[in-house]
Parts: structure tokens; sequence; C-alpha cells
């Protein structure tokens, strides 16, 4: 993908590990109906997102991995998932209003990526999950799914 690609630089700065698994784009059951460029920017969004919130460090290595997979003839589903610290499902709904920012978060940012990423899902009948990627583990991680319906 084109915006995993464009985001690798950023991701070795911080000593993250990005990576891609799934299929090439528009592959059969990968094809999505809608506005490119509001497409990758969800995907940007996404993805710095990810590069933004999880630490890496010489006793924890950040890990991102984007996924790209066909939905069995139901749809498409993008993935980005990271091992850093989550955010906990008491806010996990108001993270989607403007400019809300996790409690406890030390990063930058104006807490306007997650509003952008539901507002594009929304124009194109895609429904946006967030979810613990490692539930066992410490940190746990989080899992953003973006379900599009075919």
């Amino acid at each position: 993908m084109e915006v995993v690609r464009d985001c690798v630089p950023r991701a070795l700065e911080k000593r993250i590990d990005l990576g891609y698994d799934g299929a090439e784009a528009g592959s059969p059951g990968l094809q999505i109906q809608g506005n490119p460029t509001l497409l990758k920017e969800l995907v940007r969004n996404l993805v710095e997102n990810a590069i933004h919130y999880t630490p890496s460090s010489e006793a924890h290595t950040g890990i991102i991995t984007v996924r790209a997979l066909a939905d069995a003839g139901q749809g498409a589903v993008l993935q980005v998932e990271d091992n850093g610290p989550g955010i906990p499902a008491a806010e996990r709904a108001l993270v989607f209003q403007p400019f809300y920012r996790a409690l406890g978060t030390e990063a930058d940012g104006s807490g306007l990526g997650l509003s952008i990423v539901q507002e594009i899902a929304r124009q194109h009948n895609a429904e946006v999950l967030l979810e613990d990627a490692h539930p066992d583990a410490v940190p746990l991680g989080l899992r953003v799914t973006v379900h599009f319906q075919t």
C-alpha cells in the first residue's frame, strides 16, 4: 500500500517495525468504491496515529501491522494494529469526538485523527471498531478495524 510505504521513514526514525500483511491494492474483494483521496487520508491517519502513539525503546520494540483483507464476499477490511498503550474501553467512543485526547496521553496532537477517520468511513458506508490488539499482554496495543460493505 502506497500510504504504508510513505510512512516507513517516520517509523524508522522512531525505531518502529512497520509492516503490511494482505493482498495487493486492487485485488479481487478489495476494490472499494469511493473517493481515493479520502480513503488514502483514512489510512494515513490510522498509520500516523499508530506511529505517533507507539513507543519504541531498547526494552520495547514498537510494532505496527497494516492489513487489507477480503471479508468472504461481504466487503473489505482494513486493520491497523500496534503494540502501544491502547485506548481504555471506557474512552473508545469518546476518541471519535473532535479534539478529544485520551487521558494520560503525553504525545502531541490535535485530537482530530480518529474523528476524521470516522467521518471518512461514514461517507463510505464503513464501520470503525477499536479493540485491544493483545488482550493478554502489557501493553495491550490497539487494533483499529474498518469494515467496508460491498
